[in-house]
């Protein structure tokens, strides 16, 4: 499927969502606040904390914002999502956030421009066949972990499950690490936590040590 219709789709999905739910985490299709609650924790596990700048790449209503806040954790919190009605939602309760309609495809951050990217359940909607999204995760991968300075997170659902939604898109964890591991020499992958999930986090590279001499 063409990346513009995909991500075309997509904004569409979560306006029918909005219209119908309401603002909330319904319109997000993300489950409850209790799997939200475990999912932001692995998150932030790749090393966001106070002081720290993140940008949020599919923020939604900037839940990931409120649950750090919550937290205690006091970062400098950039948002960024393509469906501009989610964006409103988002400033009407976070009026002081830099928060935006972008699309970094289109529009991307210059390298290095924030500690930490992160992005959740932003690329987990099946449209068409089951790698419908495969070209547009995987540039949207690179452009991400090209603006972080220190670390990445980005999740997914597994194709690890007892059973399937035919809107959900299901990852392979293995390939997921193997195309990770072509941006960096440092990623971790887990898959450790009960949700039917996983997170990778990717971290800046480090120099190879060559042949022995």
């Amino acid at each position: 499927m063409d990346v513009n219709e995909y991500k075309k789709l997509t904004a569409d999905f979560y306006r029918k969502r909005l219209e119908e739910h309401g603002a909330g985490i319904k319109a997000l299709s993300s489950g409850t606040e209790e799997r939200r609650a475990i999912r932001f924790g692995v998150l932030s596990g790749v090393g966001v904390e106070s002081g720290s700048s993140v940008l949020d790449v599919g923020c939604g209503f900037t839940d990931y914002y409120a649950y750090l806040a919550e937290k205690g954790v006091r970062v400098d919190y950039t948002g960024v999502d393509i469906v501009p009605e989610l964006i409103a939602q988002a400033k009407a309760a976070h009026p002081a956030l830099a928060l935006e309609v972008r699309d970094l495809q289109k529009n991307p951050f210059p390298e290095r421009s924030f500690d930490f990217v992160v992005s959740s359940q932003t690329f987990n909607l099946r449209f068409g066949d089951d790698d419908s999204n495969k070209e547009l995760v995987e540039d949207m991968m690179r452009r991400m972990f090209s603006c972080a300075r220190k670390g990445m997170a980005i999740d997914f659902v597994t194709d690890f499950v007892d059973f399937k939604e035919d809107y959900l898109r299901y990852h392979s964890p293995e390939k997921m690490f193997r195309f990770a591991k072509s941006l960096s020499k440092r990623v971790v992958l887990r898959h450790d936590y009960p949700l039917y999930e996983f997170c990778l986090y990717l971290f800046p590279d480090f120099a190879g040590w060559g042949k022995r001499g």
